[in-house]
């Protein structure tokens, strides 16, 4: 049976900015991958303009933001995100995903990069 995962926006603008932009293939792959975590999803930033370059602000949207209160072990979705996901294997430092306060409140910060790519090492993951 399958289990119905809750999929929320944070608010009205946050659901009309999802159709603003275009989603990168690999956002919609990560995005689909988290679904399968079977976590509660209350998006709380996708598309934004802003005065500084961001992937919540690139024609092709590359990025989008979870609230994390609603989620009983968050540092265990940020290891296992980091862990199945490499962002860029050039640039090693670079995470995936990141649970942190931006000025905004705590929350999940996904994110995606050409090069993004799943873990390789990881066996036995049909997400």
């Amino acid at each position: 049976m399958t289990k119905i995962v809750e999929i929320g926006y944070k608010d009205k603008k946050v659901f009309e900015s999802a159709f603003v932009k275009p989603w990168h293939p690999k956002l919609i792959k990560l995005a689909s991958w988290v679904y399968s975590l079977d976590i509660e999803m209350i998006f709380t930033c996708l598309y934004e303009k802003r005065d500084y370059p961001s992937v919540h602000s690139l024609n092709i949207l590359r990025g989008f933001d979870l609230r994390s209160s609603v989620i009983r072990y968050p540092r265990i979705i940020e290891d296992m995100t980091n862990d199945h996901w490499i962002y860029d294997p050039k640039r090693p430092a670079k995470r995936v995903c990141k649970w942190h306060d931006s000025g905004r409140g705590i929350h999940f910060h996904f994110q995606v990069h050409n090069k993004t790519q799943k873990n390789a090492y990881i066996k036995g993951d049909s997400r």
